[in-house]
């Protein structure tokens, strides 16, 4: 029996979600927490990398850091909706490009070029999962309200990404699992312009989101790979 400890690296560990993860995970696993910015967290069990920035050279140069067959985990938990600069586009007249560009940017890029980096340090000879925090509005068939231009087309085409990312990764590593995964709406700054729309009763605290998605996480199956799976488990259609 392997009692080593297991390993999960968490990227975005800086933000609401991400910091929930780490002290979830350190319970069970040892963390590595990635952020551009120092938190304060318990380091018990935890290891933070702090990066300069996520472009592809530094992301590179840090992930040559870490040995082949790593992590059993990596989850990526990055992601904007709004700015101190702009919200979500109600309707096609608040469109730019700037808003476009930077939102892809960071909810699509950067999680494309952290997997680039980073897939060979996960385990390939047992169970191994590659995690990206998706949302439920990146489904195409499930849009019935239209807006959010530039935050439903980041996420769907992050979602497109996990689907190419199962199928090539999985080729090469058959015991990895490629997930997209919907929080809910988190009690986070992201969410916090948009709240007072919901019920109460729909807006998560960041620890009952992350132990939900982490239940997700551990009842996945290799079927379960390239799919985006919500935190009540139930798969979202493209």
């Amino acid at each position: 029996m392997n009692n080593e400890m297991k390993k999960v690296a968490i990227f975005g560990a800086n933000g609401s979600i991400g910091r929930a993860l780490c002290r979830h995970y350190q319970k069970q696993s040892h963390v590595y927490a990635f952020s551009r910015n120092d938190f304060d967290i318990d380091e018990t069990s935890l290891d933070k990398i702090l990066l300069s920035d996520y472009e592809e050279e530094t992301l590179s140069k840090i992930a040559s850091t870490f040995e082949n067959d790593s992590f059993n985990t990596i989850i990526i938990s990055i992601g904007m909706l709004h700015s101190h600069d702009f919200l979500p586009e109600k309707r096609i007249e608040d469109f730019s490009s700037e808003q476009f560009l930077e939102t892809i940017r960071v909810n699509t890029l950067i999680p494309t070029l952290i997997a680039k980096s980073f897939h060979k340090k996960l385990k390939n000879t047992e169970r191994s999962t590659l995690a990206f925090l998706s949302a439920r509005v990146g489904s195409i068939s499930d849009n019935r309200t239209g807006g959010w231009y530039s935050y439903r087309a980041s996420k769907a085409g992050l979602n497109m990404v996990v689907k190419n990312l199962s199928i090539e990764l999985g080729r090469l590593n058959r015991r990895l699992i490629v997930i997209g995964l919907h929080p809910g709406t988190v009690d986070t700054p992201l969410s916090q312009p948009f709240q007072k729309n919901l019920e109460g009763s729909k807006i998560f605290c960041s620890n009952f989101s992350v132990l939900k998605l982490s239940s997700v996480i551990d009842s996945l199956d290799i079927e379960s790979s390239g799919k985006c799976i919500a935190w009540d488990g139930d798969e979202i259609l493209p």
